[in-house]
């Protein structure tokens, strides 16, 4: 009886995952919504986030080989359903802004990364300096 019920639980909680997924990415307003941010959290182990809660964070998403493509969230989004369907992740990684680049790039808090092999320092001034001259 304990087997049906763990199984039960399982599947509940992968259902809902897979629920929040749909909900995700469906605008490219930069800031997360907190279906968002709980799924990211779902998504992305402990260790990369901790404990930082992504809820309305505004967010640069940066793409390709050494991050030279900015992206958008619902693209960033796409990218991760396109995975599920094979049951893959994405390689994607967040890096937190400092006050300082918070304040440059008009008050974006982090980057997240997606299909990045290397964020150099130099690059990622660019990408803030990038958003910058965008606003």
């Amino acid at each position: 009886m304990k087997k049906i019920g763990t199984i039960i639980l399982l599947l509940i909680s992968i259902n809902s995952i897979g629920q929040n997924l749909v909900e995700c990415g469906i605008d490219n307003n930069p800031k997360l919504t907190q279906t968002e941010s709980e799924f990211l959290t779902e998504y992305m182990n402990d260790e990369q986030l901790k404990n930082y809660d992504l809820t309305d964070k505004k967010v640069i998403f940066v793409t390709g080989n050494s991050a030279q493509q900015l992206g958008t969230k619902s693209e960033y989004f796409d990218q991760i359903k396109q995975s599920n369907k094979n049951e893959n992740k994405i390689a994607t990684w967040i890096v937190e802004l400092n006050e300082n680049e918070r304040k440059i790039s008009g008050g974006y808090d982090v980057i997240i990364t997606y299909w990045v092999k290397i964020l150099t320092k130099k690059r990622k001034n660019k990408i803030i300096n990038e958003i910058k001259a965008s606003r």
